[in-house]
């Protein structure tokens, strides 16, 4: 600005500026927020820094450019605006969601933007406009947010545009019937019940202040017979005497005849505005206006006077009565304790000679009056003269929601990732009509292969298992079907192209078709279900298995009890050792159950057996590690519980003395392993030889050697018992 030639345009040398005119062009310098002025009836352009990247390559030749200078399509679209806010005839025009192209890191993108159009008083131009303010507040994010709500109502749009506290009505003019909100009514001194419900037009209108009331009449008689848009500011006088001004906007509308049909516009209660324009200078008032308009609070810090000045806007935002004088004190009280070093820090900063000269901070504070927690973004400019700050100014705005949306979207986006994560969860992305495929990184594992390497539909299909491809292929045409259009679930092997490794993989997914019916888009997630899978298949064997056991166990236990129950012995007798073996039996598959019938070890068949039997004590164990077949191991246990019941009641087991010692190796002869084991008795009673076999002698000689495919032998020694067994490991 200050290298600018200024004399060269209708502006003249600044130095001839007019005050109105250098206040404004002070005041946009300090925002950092993208303004423009055009000044005079030649609307010379002037803006700042963050205006500048709407022009893209005409910046930064723009400055100082006359309107008449700009290209024929510009001046048609808004040359009728500036002459009539030129002329005093418009208080002001807004855009919302304004289309707008701005240059960012040398391209150009789309952005939306509320741009307003304000006059800028000056007492010295022949109406007493100077010029045109232009604002332009970037929403392009909240228009991304918000793209899929639309307004269904003509009043609620409008009100939208305004700032304050907005009323809305709507004018039925053939019904002669006036329907309006609470707030609408309250002001017109009319009960909303009856204002909701509608009443005639003319039970609003005493509340119009006298001076007002013929041409605000004039103005709706003109627009109900014209239509289109209007908009007027009056005063109403309330029910207690007071004054409030009001700003109406609305439009009219005439029926397929032309003819007056309704009218429909919103309010608002400008009051704090005009008394604002009454205490401050008019070319400062214009500004204010705007800057409320945009949300925008202003401030204004003088350190050589230590003079703060701060508009009702900024009092609103930090809960200030207007009574609070402006002072440090009264700031400092309201900022979150944790951010106060770091703001005063920015601030030091800015009003350094050698610093930025600016400051864009963004800080808590406890809100006045209510102590709310609330989100401030601050920015400012400082000025420098003789190497000190004369002047700090700039503006506030509360960006509570901006923050709390954007920490709420990373809560989501966070939650989400610690979901996938935690369920093993790969996402994939199919454009249809180009063919591009995308993986997410887990997708990449599941098919073993690095992320980031290219991939398409047929490199998908080449990784699934050749069983399957068919079956998938078929689940994805259908899935691509307009005319099916089922849910797309399969379960599938992959095998993958990396690892070599065979994997079960469960899929969902879900078609997009668009407006023509075909299908456009297709996205899904992967999940690696290898483990459900082998869990499936180990459930299978262990209920064969299971089967399996039980057919076996009722053989052996209809085997003990035809053996037990021969009419030998007295029915006690026979129902003790027919208990006894289910008991031997019940252990041994209780071991083996520990082991998920897969087998056991001898160590631990031996040991279980001397544990029932006397103790450890009376045992002495010795031999290799062997692990014994489901069936081996059941067999052995029941010859050797047989073994250790007859030495409880005649043998080694029946004295206090007695010893059994159990030894075991794995066979010497070749072909399949095989197992020797001992079993000796010592300290016991004179061994006598039986004159007939029992079942227990008969069960182990002959059942264990037809069961185990050995053979077994017991010796019936003086000095104690001796059993040998030869018997197959994997019977």
């Amino acid at each position: 600005m200050s290298a600018f030639d200024w004399s060269k345009t209708p502006l003249g040398a600044m130095d001839a500026w007019s005050p109105a005119l250098r206040l404004s062009v002070d005041m946009i310098l300090a925002a950092n927020f993208p303004m423009a002025l055009r000044w005079g009836p030649e609307l010379v352009l002037i803006y700042n820094d963050a205006y500048a990247p709407a022009l893209h390559e005409n910046h930064p030749q723009a400055l100082g450019v006359l309107f008449t200078q700009t290209s024929p399509e510009f001046q048609a679209s808004i040359r009728a605006l500036h002459d009539d806010i030129l002329a005093g005839a418009s208080p002001g025009y807004a855009f919302e969601k304004l289309p707008l192209r701005v240059t960012r890191g040398g391209k150009q993108e789309l952005g939306y933007f509320r741009v307003s159009y304000s006059p800028v008083p000056d007492t010295t131009s022949a109406n007493g406009v100077g010029g045109v303010l232009v604002t332009a507040v970037e929403i392009s994010q909240s228009v991304a947010d918000q793209k899929t709500l639309r307004t269904t109502q003509e009043r609620y749009a409008m009100a939208r545009e305004a700032a304050g506290v907005v009323g809305a009505w709507e004018w039925d003019i053939k019904a002669n019937k006036v329907y309006a909100d609470a707030r609408y009514a309250e002001l017109h001194n009319v009960s909303p019940e009856f204002a909701e419900a509608g009443l005639p037009a003319q039970s609003y209108t005493p509340a119009v202040h006298p001076e007002d009331a013929d041409r605000i009449r004039d103005t709706a008689l003109k627009a109900a017979r014209e239509g289109g848009d209007f908009s007027e500011e009056y005063r109403l006088v309330q029910a207690d005497g007071s004054i409030r001004w009001i700003y109406t906007r609305g439009r009219a509308y005439l029926d397929d005849d032309g003819q007056p049909h309704r009218n429909t516009g919103v309010i608002v209660d400008i009051t704090e505005r005009k008394q604002v324009e009454e205490e401050l200078a008019a070319a400062r008032a214009g500004l204010d206006i705007a800057a409320e308009s945009a949300g925008l609070g202003r401030w204004d810090y003088d350190p050589k006077n230590g003079r703060r000045f701060w508009d009702p806007r900024v009092r609103a935002i930090f809960g200030l009565a207007p009574n609070v004088p402006a002072s440090a004190e009264a700031f400092a009280a309201l900022v979150h304790p944790d951010d106060v070093e770091g703001l005063n820090d920015a601030v030091n900063a800015a009003m350094e000679p050698t610093g930025p000269g600016a400051i864009n901070q963004e800080y808590r504070i406890h809100r006045g009056g209510d102590g709310a927690l609330r989100w401030v973004e601050a920015f400012g400019q400082a000025f420098f003269e003789g190497g000190q700050c004369v002047r700090f100014v700039g503006v506030v705005s509360d960006v509570t929601e901006r923050r709390e949306a954007v920490e709420r979207t990373l809560r989501q986006e966070e939650t989400l990732r610690q979901a996938v994560d935690a369920a093993d969860v790969g996402t994939w992305d199919l454009d249809i009509d180009s063919g591009a495929l995308t993986w997410s990184d887990r997708c990449y594992q599941m098919f073993g292969m690095q992320p980031g390497d290219p991939v398409d539909l047929e490199t998908a299909y080449s990784l699934i298992h050749p069983g399957d491809v068919a079956r998938v292929r078929d689940a994805t045409v259908q899935a691509m079907d307009p005319a099916i259009r089922p849910e797309y679930a399969v379960e599938y092997r992959a095998i993958g192209r990396d690892d070599h490794v065979e994997r079960w993989l469960g899929v969902k997914g879900k078609v997009f078709f668009g407006d023509d019916g075909k299908a456009h888009r297709f996205v899904g997630a992967v999940v690696n279900i290898t483990d459900r899978k082998r869990s499936e298949l180990h459930l299978r064997l262990l209920v064969n298995e299971l089967n399996h056991r039980v057919k076996n166990s009722l053989a052996t236990i209809q085997a003990i009890a035809a053996q037990s129950f021969t009419g030998e012995r007295a029915l006690p007798q026979a129902q003790e050792a027919f208990s006894s073996r289910i008991v031997a039996l019940a252990e041994a598959h209780d071991l083996l159950t520990r082991e998920n019938w897969e087998g056991a070890e001898l160590h631990d068949v031996t040991a279980r057996l001397a544990a029932l039997h006397g103790g450890a004590a009376r045992f002495e164990l010795s031999g290799p590690s062997i692990r014994l077949s489901p069936k081996t191991a059941l067999s052995l246990s029941m010859a050797l519980h047989e073994l250790a019941t007859n030495a409880m009641k005649y043998g080694a087991l029946s004295t206090p003395e007695g010893q059994i010692r159990v030894v075991w190796d794995f066979a010497p002869e070749p072909g399949a392993a095989r197992l020797d084991l001992t079993w000796t008795e010592s300290g016991g009673p004179l061994v006598k030889p039986p004159t007939d076999r029992g079942f227990g002698s008969r069960l182990i000689e002959r059942g264990l050697a037809a069961e185990l495919s050995g053979s077994a032998a017991i010796d019936f020694q003086p000095e104690g018992v001796v059993c040998r067994i030869r018997a197959l490991l994997e019977a």
